[in-house]
């Protein structure tokens, strides 16, 4: 069984009137029939490429405003996919499915090296099969296949996790456990505002390569900081946003006019709750050769917990983790009967894939794992201990069960109190009015532009609910307010992207 193909698609751009009698207002100032052609749909016409080209600039012009929209997938749409894909997983036999599973978990945004998942030589028919159903692609690279790379198919259902246990390994936390670093939580709430400000008001760089004065003070009066808005410098708080935003090379800089601008996936990185944003910034900052044990960090952590403050014994935790998952970090090849590291195509032996070799091999990669998550925040360490920190705790074991609401004034007004929305939640936020003030206690207006920009990628229904999320609530003044504002910025709206048939 093999994932559907698809029929043959082009991809287009959708030009929408509130009114039918608004293209008597356009066509009064550009030439529609030259630039548009009709649909089945009387609201709706096709922009060809001369519209956007010639004619959108002169209805800007003219003061007629464009929304420009772009198209996303509905979530029926990405269920049917979910369900199909998953259809032929479960059709697979059951190597390809470890395979597939071991694939995923050492993937780095939807790409993995064969070589690192399966033998090349004995799995080579498993993998064959994998690309037959249409689950993974393989790409052009100088490294034969199955040895090269490979794309997931982007709407696979989420490996299993592994079944770890730990408590072996559980302890008490001990005296000389390290001092926790800055908080992960708090750089992922920092780099949701940043990010926002930065798509509003993008900053520049200068040649030697610190930000310009100008364009970071606009961006210190986004953020709502005094001291960045009056220096033009960026304080410690948004500088480390910065290099956070760097690190998961997630900025573009305009070669012309040095301006940086933040990657749509940001997005995608905050999304859910505070716990899983913690696991997908972990995932993308950790070396890609160790970011298939973080689960095992994370579920050891969780099992440390329990009722208190506890801690792990690394000796035992790797010791249960080779029992339980000894190939989390590597896939063993077979050669001359007996299980081997994973090694140059034209290598003739390898390490013997025992648990002394564990030791050697994973145990250093284990160490190093752990020393990116000290650096992150999310663990406390000593000599052979490891401790969950606060934030780590929440990575751990979740969310907690009640959150202060939030507070929606008649004006417009918002009021968040410490802990009360998750990092996405925050962005959303920040990207649908503008912060007044930043302190213990945030404080936001919702603003017209800000609902025209959240427009572009959303639906007003999806604002809406997102206020009712944490709002106990939400004025009836303000639901009309955004729903006026929302008619008033898709009176004309030009939408990209769009599958049509061919």
């Amino acid at each position: 069984m093999r994932v559907h193909d698809r029929p043959s698609h082009r991809v287009a751009s959708l030009l929408r009137v509130q009114r039918a009698q608004l293209w008597k207002e356009l066509a009064a100032v550009v030439d529609l029939d030259a630039t548009t052609r009709p649909t089945d749909d009387p609201l709706v016409r096709e922009a060809l490429p001369a519209f956007e080209r010639e004619a959108l600039p002169i209805l800007r012009r003219q003061g007629l405003g464009v929304l420009i929209r772009y198209a996303r997938r509905s979530a029926a749409d990405i269920e049917a996919a979910h369900a199909e894909v998953e259809q032929v997983v479960h059709t697979l036999p059951r190597k390809a499915q470890t395979l597939l599973n071991r694939a995923q978990r050492h993937a780095r945004d939807g790409v993995v090296l064969g070589s690192r998942v399966w033998d090349p030589l004995f799995d080579r028919s498993h993998v064959q099969a994998l690309v037959g159903a249409g689950l993974i692609e393989a790409l052009p690279s100088e490294q034969p296949h199955p040895w090269g790379p490979y794309r997931l198919h982007p709407d696979l259902p989420p490996a299993p996790s592994p079944d770890h246990d730990f408590t072996e390994a559980a302890m008490p936390e001990t005296d000389d456990l390290s001092e926790a670093r800055e908080s992960l939580v708090t750089l992922l709430h920092d780099l949701a505002a940043f990010t926002a400000a930065a798509s509003r008001h993008p900053p520049r760089r200068t040649h030697a390569g610190s930000l310009d004065k100008v364009t970071t003070r606009k961006l210190g009066r986004r953020l709502a900081d005094e001291e960045v808005a009056s220096s033009g410098d960026l304080t410690h708080r948004w500088q480390r946003a910065l290099f956070a935003l760097e690190a998961l090379g997630a900025l573009s800089m305009d070669p012309i006019a040095r301006t940086l601008s933040v990657e749509p996936g940001m997005e995608d990185t905050l999304t859910g709750t505070t716990a899983e944003a913690i696991d997908r910034l972990v995932h993308r900052l950790v070396d890609p050769d160790l970011q298939a044990a973080i689960p095992a960090v994370r579920s050891a952590l969780a099992d440390a917990c329990g009722p208190s403050d506890g801690a792990v014994d690394e000796l035992i935790f790797r010791e249960l983790l080779a029992e339980q998952q000894r190939d989390v970090l590597h896939a063993p090849w077979h050669r001359d009967g007996q299980d081997v590291y994973p090694m140059s195509e034209h290598d003739d032996t390898g390490l013997p894939f025992d648990d002394e070799h564990f030791e050697r091999v994973e145990g250093r990669m284990l160490e190093a794992l752990l020393r990116v998550l000290d650096r992150l925040g999310l663990v406390r360490r000593a000599d052979g201990v490891f401790a969950p920190t606060a934030d780590g705790r929440l990575w751990a074991l979740g969310e907690p069960e009640r959150r202060p609401p939030v507070w929606i004034s008649s004006d417009l007004g918002v009021t968040v109190p410490p802990g009360s929305i998750t990092p996405w939640e925050r962005y959303q936020l920040e990207r649908l009015g503008h912060c007044t003030r930043r302190d213990v206690v945030d404080t936001y207006v919702l603003d017209r532009d800000g609902l025209a920009a959240w427009l572009a990628t959303h639906e007003l229904a999806d604002a809406e609910a997102l206020l009712a999320r944490r709002c106990p609530s939400v004025p009836q003044t303000v639901l009309a307010t955004l729903q006026s504002w929302a008619e008033s910025a898709m009176r004309i709206t030009l939408t990209r992207g769009v599958l049509l048939e061919a």
